[in-house]
């Protein structure tokens, strides 16, 4: 992998409460020009800091383990494992302008050893790590946007960790899906996002909806499914 260009904690300990954490991440900037056809939303605070408290202490895979975040955006995530004590963090997205948001994040947060950024499409990684970290595209706008997420998070890592929107029908499509490309839907963890206007068709001042966090472990090396 590339130079580390910012991460790491420089011997600060990890934050000790979710709250302590939610503050530290409250820095993350939002997308200057979000792009709908990528569906980039800034995933909240707080809601960023209950995942990796809840992925480091129910299944203790954050703290010195070698994590990818893919689809990063501007870094809550990214941001968010490198504090709780990882190894080394990877951020990888399509858009450059969301990657410089990302890195303004780590130098602010003081993070400057472990977290790397990787410019590039989902598909063509080739990346190995412990986990996977990911909150990919719901596929309102690119059906099947999220289907190239699952295939290549389950090829990097053997557990995963996936955010996706909720509904009985994506629980069926997740774990069916995760099934053929070599995986097991572990736990799912239900979840509550509120997100603020963020494109100019939102005329609310904030939007909620239902989601769930799949872990997804692998079981198999190889997707039989490659849509």
């Amino acid at each position: 992998m590339a130079e580390p260009s910012c991460g790491g904690l420089e011997g600060r300990q990890p934050p000790r409460s979710k709250r302590e954490l939610e503050i530290l991440l409250e820095t993350v900037r939002e997308f200057e020009r979000p792009n709908i056809a990528y569906e980039q939303y800034r995933l909240p605070a707080q809601l960023a800091a209950e995942v990796i408290w809840y992925i480091e202490m129910r299944h203790h895979d954050i703290q010195g383990k070698r994590i990818v975040d893919l689809g990063c955006g501007t870094g809550m995530l990214t941001a968010g494992a490198a504090l709780m004590g990882a190894e080394y963090v990877v951020g990888v997205d399509i858009d450059i302008g969301s990657i410089l948001k990302a890195k303004e994040v780590c130098q602010m947060l003081s993070l400057a050893s472990a977290v790397d950024f990787v410019n590039s499409e989902v598909s063509r990684l080739e990346l190995v790590a412990d986990v996977v970290v990911q909150n990919p595209p719901f596929g309102v706008r690119v059906r099947g946007a999220d289907r190239a997420f699952i295939h290549k998070s389950l090829e990097i890592a053997p557990r995963v960790y996936s955010i996706h929107k909720g509904g009985e029908a994506v629980r069926g499509f997740v774990s069916e899906f995760a099934a053929e490309c070599g995986g097991r839907v572990d736990e799912i963890l239900p979840l509550k996002i509120k997100l603020s206007p963020t494109y100019h068709f939102h005329k609310k001042r904030s939007y909620a909806f239902e989601a769930y966090l799949f872990r997804i472990v692998r079981d198999r090396q190889t997707c039989q499914n490659q849509r």
